[in-house]
């Protein structure tokens, strides 16, 4: 199956949340004036620690370290943020998500935190592509939850962020996201305000 005929989450749903994201970012500007940033973030490398080859798709040869499109919007009020997800899973299929984060240290250059959350997608996406898998290759099942419904796979993570280029109000920032399971890193531009 190709990327462009694979099922998106259900567009409703989101719809709401990104109002719900706008409220809240714009209630953080007005109501809090404190240290301000806005980011916008792209890319994700995500290694997978697996033992046996995987059928994931865009892999590093057969490394389970995986690059796929992902884009996000973060705004962070001095230790407080919310981001905006969307992007492609492990199998290259449509995904969206919220996130919450509270950092516990920023230095100016490193950043230390917990971040919250978690994405959305469609789990007939799996199943299709669960059956193209080669029966010597085993597919990848996701770890998810049932919240009202919507297949989502939860994100509890310890947020490092690393600010490796730095200007008067803006950055370029590393995004990391440990869980035990699976890593993330991702960069993003940011401006503060």
């Amino acid at each position: 199956m190709d990327n462009e005929s694979r099922q998106r989450p259900s567009q409703n749903r989101f719809s709401i949340l990104r109002v719900v994201l706008i409220f809240i970012s714009l209630s953080y500007a007005k109501f809090v004036l404190a240290n301000n940033a806005f980011q916008l973030g792209f890319g994700s490398i995500t290694p997978h620690f697996v033992s046996e080859k995987k059928n994931y798709c865009n892999q590093w040869n057969n490394t389970g370290v995986i690059a796929n499109k992902t884009n996000y919007i973060r705004f962070m009020s001095d230790k407080f943020g919310v981001s905006y997800m969307q992007g492609e899973d492990s199998i290259c299929s449509p995904i969206e998500g919220l996130f919450f984060h509270n950092i516990f240290s920023d230095d100016g250059w490193w950043a230390y935190g917990i971040t919250l959350g978690g994405y959305a997608y469609n789990p007939q996406n799996w199943i299709d592509h669960a059956d193209e898998t080669p029966e010597a290759i085993d597919a990848p099942a996701p770890v998810r939850i049932d919240y009202f419904g919507r297949d989502i796979v939860p994100v509890l993570a310890f947020d490092v962020s690393i600010r490796i280029v730095k200007g008067n109000g803006w950055s370029v920032r590393l995004n990391n996201l440990f869980t035990p399971i699976i890593f993330n890193h991702s960069l993003a531009f940011e401006w503060q305000f």
